[in-house]
C-alpha cells in the first residue's frame, strides 16, 4: 500500500529483500556431505512452511550437503530450483542479490555474518556452532540504506525426558 501511496515513482524501484538462514541441525561432522540430522530435517521442514508466503523467487545454496537439504523443502513448495554458489564466493553471491525481488540464503555460521556485512546490515553476533534458529531479513536497494530484522524460528519439540 505504501508503494501505492507513494506514486510509480517508488514503485518502479524494486527493493531487494535477502532472507539468510544458517543450515539446519547436522547429523555430525563437518565433511561437505555430511547431512542434516532428524531434528535439522524437522527445522527444514518449519522454514518451508514458514517462509512458504514470503514471495521467494531465488534460493541460494552451497556445494554442502546440509544447505542443499535445509532449502529442500521450501524449494519443492514452491516450485523453485536452488542455485548452488560455492561457499567461499560471497562476491558471485552480491552480485547474483542485486537483481531485486526476495531470495533466500542458506549458508553456514562463518559466511552468514560476512554475507550480512556485504550487504550492508552491519557486524551481528557470532553464530554458534549449536546455534541453528537465527534468521535475517535484509531489506533495501542500496547497501548503504538497507534494515535488519533477525527472527528466532522454531525447530522441533523434543521429547521431555522425564528422568
Amino acid at each position: 500500500m505504501l508503494m501505492i501511496a507513494a506514486g510509480p515513482s517508488v514503485a518502479a524501484e524494486q527493493a531487494r529483500t535477502v532472507i539468510l538462514v544458517r543450515h539446519a541441525e547436522r547429523a555430525g561432522g563437518m565433511a561437505a556431505d555430511v547431512g542434516l540430522s532428524e531434528a535439522g530435517r524437522c527445522r527444514a521442514g518449519a522454514l518451508a512452511r514458514m517462509l512458504a508466503d514470503a514471495d521467494i523467487q531465488k534460493i541460494f545454496i552451497t556445494e554442502v550437503a546440509r544447505t542443499q537439504q535445509t532449502a529442500q523443502p521450501l524449494a519443492e513448495t514452491l516450485k523453485v530450483r536452488p542455485e548452488i554458489v560455492p561457499a567461499k564466493d560471497v562476491e558471485q553471491l552480491l552480485a547474483k542479490l542485486q537483481t531485486g525481488g526476495t531470495a533466500l540464503v542458506v549458508g553456514h555460521s562463518n559466511t552468514i555474518p560476512q554475507i550480512l556485512e556485504k550487504l550492508g546490515a552491519g557486524t551481528i553476533k557470532p553464530i554458534a556452532d549449536d546455534e541453528f534458529d537465527r534468521l535475517f531479513v535484509v531489506t533495501g536497494k542500496d547497501p548503504s540504506r538497507v534494515s535488519l530484522v533477525t527472527f528466532h524460528y522454531a525447530g522441533c519439540a523434543q521429547p521431555h525426558d522425564p528422568k
